[in-house]
């Protein structure tokens, strides 16, 4: 490995050449009239990364791009009402939330629409701009991967309750987040065929409830978990032209969520899947566990390490892998006395080791700029 960092050197000088001059106040912009108040905010991760795989496979690739470029606008109509649109401009443009919420008081909220709701942990209620490393979890993304493979995202209704110490979400909804009318986006008309695409009632549509409590007498202590069921299944669960429904489930205990929040920070993560029986395969169930830790060396600077396992059928003798994170991130914006994610750099290295002997290992490093709003 000491002889490839090398090769990459130009691409860390060129981003931190660059990086400063970004390095302004940043925060979201208000405005609006007596009715109506808007407010706009974004995220940019620009990235250098060399990745290379080793026997029994030898290949690598060095390049610059981008891995988020997002805006997002939420808008209040009067003191309850409004609504959210956020849009990925990196690769092919594309909405990722949109929905409408109404919150009659501070602690409650009701949504309708494509959205972030109950999940685990560890994947999206862990926004893009608070990941530990340059990356989330690999089992939380490997969860969206055998369930929605839609960033998390799904149409439904949800409700949340907010309070201090506790959180509370729950979700109905169709149980795949996929914009095409015929998968997820169900919006039939009348004048035309309002049954088309996916069949099915009630029962096959998707629940998902999600809970956590920080207790006030350990500060950054957070202990939480999630469950949910889906009866249709999707394309992204299919085995054999079966599209198996499943239920997930998933815990976190967390001992400092946000990187830069505290000295010493701690995470765990457990993220399972069970999949149906059908006719060729009998009850799949993955597995996942996640360990992270992290060190603050400086009031704007953190060192990470994160190891995991993941068991793609713990009812089978198939090939499992391990993953290893570690790396640091540097807060331009936090050695101002402002938040720690607006201004960052982050340096990771990450591997991927499948159990099968014939499977590749996988090496990434990347530097990673953010600018968020």
């Amino acid at each position: 490995m000491p002889r490839r960092i090398p090769r990459l050197l130009p691409a860390i000088l060129l981003l931190l050449a660059a990086l400063p001059a970004a390095a302004q106040d940043a925060g979201p912009v208000t405005t609006g009239g007596p009715d109506v108040r808007l407010r706009l905010g974004g995220l940019i991760q620009s990235r250098a990364s060399y990745g290379w795989m080793t026997a029994p496979r030898e290949a690598d690739r060095v390049g610059f791009g981008v891995r988020r470029a997002r805006l997002r606008a939420e808008a209040r109509v009067g003191p309850k009402a409004g609504l959210h649109l956020q849009v990925e401009a990196a690769g092919a443009f594309q909405a990722l939330d949109a929905y409408a919420f109404y919150q009659p008081t501070e602690r409650w909220r009701l949504r309708l629409g494509r959205m972030v709701s109950a999940q685990p942990r560890a994947f999206i209620l862990t926004s893009a701009t608070q990941i530990d490393a340059v990356d989330r979890a690999a089992i939380a993304l490997l969860w969206d991967r055998t369930t929605l493979a839609t960033a998390g995202r799904d149409f439904g209704l949800d409700l949340r309750y907010a309070a201090p110490q506790a959180e509370v979400l729950l979700f109905l909804h169709n149980g795949d987040g996929d914009w095409n009318r015929l998968r997820g986006n169900a919006r039939g008309a009348i004048l035309g065929d309002p049954t088309d695409g996916a069949s099915g009632d009630l029962g096959d549509l998707a629940a998902s409830a999600y809970a956590a409590f920080r207790p006030a007498s350990v500060p950054g202590l957070e202990v939480g978990g999630f469950a949910g069921v889906s009866g249709r299944g999707n394309p992204n669960t299919r085995i054999d032209d079966d599209d198996r429904g499943y239920g997930s489930y998933a815990a976190h205990v967390y001992w400092g969520a946000r990187p830069g929040s505290q000295p010493v920070r701690l995470k765990v993560d457990l993220i399972g899947v069970r999949f149906e029986e059908t006719e060729s395969i009998g009850a799949q169930q993955t597995l996942g566990v996640s360990f992270l830790g992290a060190f603050q060396v400086h009031p704007g600077a953190e060192l990470f390490a994160r190891a995991e396992r993941y068991d793609p059928n713990t009812d089978a003798d198939d090939d499992g892998a391990t993953f290893v994170t570690a790396g640091a991130s540097l807060s331009l914006s936090a050695l101002r006395g402002r938040s720690y994610h607006q201004e960052r750099l982050t340096l990771g290295y990450s591997t991927r080791r499948p159990e099968n002997e014939n499977a590749p290992r996988a090496h990434l490093l990347v530097l990673q700029a953010q600018i968020a709003l």
